[in-house]
């Protein structure tokens, strides 16, 4: 059964989505740095506060993952209402993308085989200190084109992004053409077939989803106009999806949750017009930081003993996000200027 509407979710506005991707980049940085104690330099790093036996940093860490179905879930929103009521330009996107990676790629890449191919084991895992150890033609290409992600484990979101961008069309017809609740379940039918083949498929669709049907329109109306107690049911809502994901579910209903978090977030940052502002800037530079940050605490050996340093989570964080946002910016200009003299 079709069920055309008018006009898709109108909720999330540029802004919004840029704040959203500084939320989920800062929970990236902390997955990362936080989560897997054997790719840090000097090994694990001390946590002032525990809960269960483990560090609270370390919770903190393990949920940050919900970082990339947060990614995917605005892929599929932005696009269906980019693309609304118009052709699909699958070969802009993916030149978008893959520009954006190459970009990274043709000053990280060198830098690490020039200055870190024969690094002293600083870690625990040997996969790290030594990724630019040997190069092959082979390699090489299979990395430029994301098939691989050797140079940077991190990277292998390129391909899964890549094929979410390619399956969107079939992706649009379905949601187009269903009611809200089929479309739904479809989405779970997703989720439990496809996870372990294309991982966050259905947190992308789901975010085409809520932009067809006008989801978040809908939920923001139940939002309190008190400020008060809608800064309570803000921050009660990511403690309860932190606890019930840690604890219970996993990222099974990320699907749920991803919106969810979403929406209260900007309810949030909404009232709060310096938080505002910060996760503005930090959220323009997100792509680039998503793409650089684990080769400053993991493949780059003198940079990753810079941020392990402090050999305390928070203060390693700061100086983590602050190398991946100054680097970000430095790409951006120098690119800027490259492109400009290249004219």
């Amino acid at each position: 059964m079709r069920n055309d509407i008018a006009t898709p979710d109108r909720f999330l506005s540029v802004n919004d989505t840029i704040a959203m991707k500084a939320i989920a980049i800062l929970l990236m940085l902390m997955h990362h740095l936080w989560t897997f104690p054997d790719r840090i330099a000097g090994g694990p790093l001390e946590n002032l506060i525990t809960y269960s036996n483990y560090p609270l940093t370390v919770h903190i860490g393990v949920f940050g993952k919900i970082c990339v179905s947060i990614f995917f879930f605005l892929g599929g929103y932005g696009l269906y209402k980019k693309y609304f009521g118009k052709r699909y330009n699958l070969a802009e996107r993916l030149k978008k993308l893959y520009f954006a990676y190459w970009k990274i790629f043709v000053i990280f890449v060198p830098i690490g085989f020039i200055f870190f191919s024969n690094q002293n084991a600083y870690c625990a895992d040997a996969g790290v200190y030594s990724a630019f150890s040997s190069f092959s033609i082979k390699e090489f290409l299979l990395n430029v084109t994301g098939i691989e992600s050797t140079y940077n484990k991190e990277w292998w979101f390129l391909i899964n992004y890549a094929i979410a961008l390619v399956l969107f069309p079939l992706i649009r017809k379905i949601v187009d053409r269903f009611s809200v609740g089929v479309n739904i379940s479809i989405v779970v039918l997703v989720t439990i077939l496809l996870t372990d083949i294309f991982p966050y498929a259905a947190c992308f669709w789901m975010g085409a989803i809520v932009a067809k049907h006008s989801l978040f329109d809908k939920l923001s109306k139940f939002i309190p106009q008190n400020k008060g107690w809608s800064t309570i049911i803000d921050i009660s809502v990511w403690l309860f999806v932190i606890v019930l994901r840690q604890k219970i579910t996993g990222d099974q209903l990320d699907i749920l949750f991803v919106p969810l978090l979403t929406i209260t977030s900007i309810d949030f940052v909404s009232r709060l017009n310096f938080l505002k502002k910060c996760l503005s800037a930090l959220g323009t530079q997100s792509t680039n930081m998503w793409l650089t940050h684990t080769f400053f605490c993991y493949y780059f050996g003198v940079t990753a003993k810079i941020v392990a340093a402090p050999r305390y989570a928070i203060p390693a964080f700061i100086i983590l996000l602050a190398m991946s946002y100054a680097a970000s910016v430095l790409v951006d200009k120098f690119w800027k200027k490259a492109i400009y003299f290249l004219k």
